[in-house]
């Protein structure tokens, strides 16, 4: 089913390229419908991005890795200097 969907997708954008070419050469580039045609591009090309996210999936023992590597941090660890030690100026308003 996905790949049927991808390959119409990619038969309606180049129809569109197609219809958008003709439309802009018999008109002698003033029609607004070729560059019309031409932002509806990417719509078809939704799909097939759309088809693909879907194939692709996340690890869950790269998930798990990630987890068990933030616990070696603590909370001291995260505190901030004094600013007037690290050598900022307090501003004066």
């Amino acid at each position: 089913m996905s790949r049927r969907r991808e390959t119409v997708s990619w038969l309606i954008i180049i129809i569109m390229i197609i219809m958008s070419t003709n439309i802009f050469i018999k008109s002698g580039g003033n029609s607004i419908n070729a560059w019309a045609l031409l932002l509806l591009i990417p719509i078809p090309v939704s799909f097939i991005i759309s088809e693909r996210s879907k194939g692709a999936k996340t690890n869950d023992f790269l998930l798990e890795d990630w987890e068990d590597s933030n616990e070696q941090f603590s909370p001291s660890a995260k505190r901030a200097d004094d600013p007037l030690e690290s050598g900022f100026d307090i501003p004066i308003l």
